[in-house]
């Protein structure tokens, strides 16, 4: 409880707690920005490559391909000054050629943010190193990205804009109007950084330069790495930070709790006032999404004005909801999001709720989610939501899907190990069936071997590799988020929680 109350107190603080980011960092070494840290940088970069050559997430196989591709392009300039780096360029690109397995004809919805922008640009500028990279396994994100690149040349993205995250894969030219007020563009290091190089020499963009680069120093202090150029892949995310903080406060009744009620009330006064009538996106200058607006709306309840509801429908496209507008694939958890918006001012929400039904797996699992890679955390939030629509016969689905995954060590986790926040989301999910007569009995002892698992794991790294499990440009950890959650179960493990 202490530790959820200091954690509380520091929501947004910093713009956010974020992991650091193995291609952004390559992005940034790619522009040689901070020729101070160079060497620091590629020694950073050297140290995250796994014993199989590749970067990223073993677990997560489609998530590795830019990771890996934008570390070998960063470091083959310095291949001649340090033999470690040509190995590690060699182990790359054999790594890649292994990749094919995983890429076919159609494509996922669970797929890194823009990686249909950012992986075609990449394999240009690798043929113009005289790297020899097959393009022939990514023939169907190559033709997505096309068909996204058309989309944009449709508008012109603004400041802040989702489109603008990406900007490094479609953008040319380096108009100030890009800049946002957090000096970056489109909260992405990697777009700041292309961005600056964009830019160089441009005398009456030198205030809007400066702010760039101060932008990026301060995403490098996010990350708490320690070294000057390596970044998160997002940056700032405040309102996302205090939003799925206090969203999981909400879930488990917690807000007013006497000890969490004084420090709890004013992040939620701020959350509240932040949420305008176009909804709520990450930060303040980052562009509304249907998210994170269901969920600020579901936890602020009686907080929340009393047409908050309009702002989430907004993103109602045919009766489910969309994260950004245009976005082509919807997500399950912010259709999950969304039902509980909807209940929490008392109303139905059958057509997500069918959404939903219709994605569940023959096994129980809700899987493929484009902001998270692992189907506990997909699934415990379908979970939770359905449980609101009474939809007793797929709840009980899930719940035997997720007491068939907890691991002999009681623990949970969709890669090679049990992870504290997928551990944390399954106890929750399991939590929430207590008090029903069916789903009880069946989730009570697994409940409490999970807890268990939780106590004695307490003290492990929240940001561990294994917890890289949010999907952005590559996979990350929002660090504050998953320890809430994590704390969150923990105090739920303890008999006189409620009290």
């Amino acid at each position: 409880m202490t530790g959820l109350c200091e954690l509380v107190a520091e929501l947004g603080r910093g713009g956010g707690l974020v992991s650091p980011s193995v291609y952004d960092t390559a992005a940034v070494l790619m522009c040689d920005l901070f020729p101070d840290a160079r060497e620091s940088i590629v020694t950073w970069l050297l140290d995250q490559q796994r014993s199989d050559a590749g970067w990223g997430l073993s677990s997560v196989p489609r998530a590795r391909d830019l990771p890996t591709l934008a570390s070998i392009v960063a470091l083959h300039p310095y291949r001649e000054l340090m033999p470690q780096v040509r190995r590690a360029c060699e182990g790359g690109l054999e790594f890649l050629r292994g990749q094919a397995a995983h890429w076919g004809s159609s494509l996922p919805d669970d797929i890194p943010v823009g990686l249909e922008l950012l992986l075609p640009r990449l394999l240009d500028q690798a043929s113009s190193l005289g790297l020899c990279v097959d393009r022939s396994p990514y023939g169907a994100l190559i033709a997505l990205g096309a068909r996204r690149r058309a989309l944009i040349g449709n508008v012109r993205p603004a400041a802040g804009s989702a489109a603008s995250h990406s900007w490094e894969g479609w953008g040319s030219g380096s108009s100030r109007d890009l800049i946002d007020v957090s000096g970056g563009v489109g909260h992405s290091p990697a777009a700041t950084a292309a961005w600056l190089v964009a830019s160089r020499g441009q005398r009456d963009l030198a205030p809007a330069r400066a702010a760039a680069h101060d932008y990026l120093r301060r995403a490098s202090s996010s990350t708490r790495v320690g070294i000057l150029g390596v970044v998160p892949t997002v940056w700032p995310i405040n309102r996302f930070e205090q939003a799925w903080v206090l969203y999981a406060l909400r879930v488990l009744d917690l807000l007013d709790h006497p000890r969490l009620r004084d420090v709890a009330r004013p992040q939620l006064l701020d959350l509240g006032a932040a949420l305008r009538p176009e909804g709520i996106g990450m930060s303040d200058a980052f562009t509304q999404d249907g998210d994170i607006t269901s969920t600020v709306i579901a936890t602020l309840g009686e907080l929340g004005a009393p047409r908050a509801i309009d702002a989430l429908r907004r993103f109602e496209r045919d009766g489910v909801f969309v994260t950004y507008a245009n976005e082509l694939q919807p997500s399950l958890t912010t259709n999950a999001h969304a039902i509980h918006a909807l209940a929490s001012r008392g109303e139905k929400a059958s057509k997500p709720a069918r959404y939903l039904l219709d994605r569940q797996q023959p096994d129980g699992r809700w899987v493929g989610d484009k902001w998270h890679s692992s189907w506990i955390y997909t699934t415990s939030q379908v979970l939770l939501a359905l449980s609101r629509e009474d939809q007793l016969s797929a709840v009980e689905s899930g719940m035997h899907a997720l007491l068939r995954a907890q691991r002999d060590d009681g623990g949970w986790g969709a890669g090679g190990a049990a992870t504290a926040a997928e551990t944390a989301y399954a106890v929750l999910a399991l939590h929430a069936a207590r008090g029903n007569r069916e789903l009880e009995p069946l989730a009570r002892g697994a409940w409490q071997r999970g807890c268990d698992w939780l106590l004695a794991h307490d003290d492990a790294d929240i940001d561990q590799e294994e917890n890289l499990r949010w999907i952005g440009k590559e996979l990350y950890c929002p660090a504050r988020v998953d320890r809430a959650w994590v704390l969150s179960a923990l105090l739920v493990s303890e008999p006189s929680w409620e009290s």
